[in-house]
């Protein structure tokens, strides 16, 4: 399983950190805005209990919200509070959808709220995607929104 680099872990759990009842949209523009979600809790893994999350650039397209791109990770958090000890924190991205382009790929397999198998190469394809989208999401200022 390949996880987040520092960096990213960073952007990624100072965002989280602001969700309010697990949800969150952060407008940014010109760029589309940004909704956080928490989409499951108590998942097990071989690294501890995970949280669920989905982050996604949507547009609307006739109607539908049109997904550009969302990625769904799972996270382990062993801060105590909200702390900036990031390396008691492993994320991990386990789909990725591009739904313009009718991309949905899914790298971890989780059956019974437990990750039981995973696709090395796409999920390593999915973490070096989720650092690079992370990158440009501090880049774009989303964090000092």
């Amino acid at each position: 399983m390949e996880f987040l680099n520092l960096k990213s872990t960073i952007v990624f759990t100072k965002l989280v950190d602001t969700l309010n009842n697990g949800y969150r949209i952060i407008e940014n523009r010109p760029f589309m805005p940004l909704t956080i979600e928490q989409i499951g809790e108590q998942i097990s893994t071989p690294w501890g209990i995970a949280k669920l999350y989905s982050f996604c650039h949507y547009y609307e397209q006739n109607g539908d919200l049109i997904q550009d791109p969302e990625m769904c990770f799972f996270m382990i958090d062993n801060r105590q509070g909200f702390t900036a000890d990031f390396d008691k924190v492993r994320i991990a991205p386990y789909s990725f959808r591009q739904a313009n382009v009718g991309i949905y790929e899914e790298s971890v397999r989780m059956e019974s709220n437990s990750l039981t198998k995973f696709h090395r190469p796409m999920q390593q394809s999915h973490t070096e995607f989720a650092n690079q989208w992370l990158g440009n999401i501090q880049q774009q200022g989303f964090l000092n929104k």
